[in-house]
């Protein structure tokens, strides 16, 4: 990969990051990241201090999300304990015609 294949996508992966952090609470999960492929060839010396800047946004996304992801399962978790309102076992509907 050349200087400017690696600059267009350390942009991307850094854009993606950055989609995470500035999603509204409870949706940074829900995030769409297209897949991307390691590159082949050695990064470029001269962008190594941008990919490690890179590297701790991607970890501060990924941990946004996971916090995101918690609070959902806790919101779930709280709304499986509500009683229902009737057994599972009795009719929702009364048939009056059958």
């Amino acid at each position: 990969m050349s200087v400017d294949e690696w600059t267009a996508m350390l942009d991307r992966l850094e854009q993606d990051a950055e989609r995470i952090l500035s999603a509204a609470a409870g949706t940074a999960d829900a995030t769409d990241i297209a897949p991307w492929m390691p590159p082949a060839t050695p990064l470029p010396p001269a962008l190594a201090d941008r990919a490690r800047r890179v590297v701790e946004l991607q970890r501060s996304a990924m941990d946004r999300a996971r916090t995101d992801l918690d609070d959902l399962r806790q919101h779930l978790s709280a709304v499986s304990r509500i009683p229902s309102t009737r057994r599972p076992e009795e009719p929702a509907y009364l048939d009056v015609d059958g």
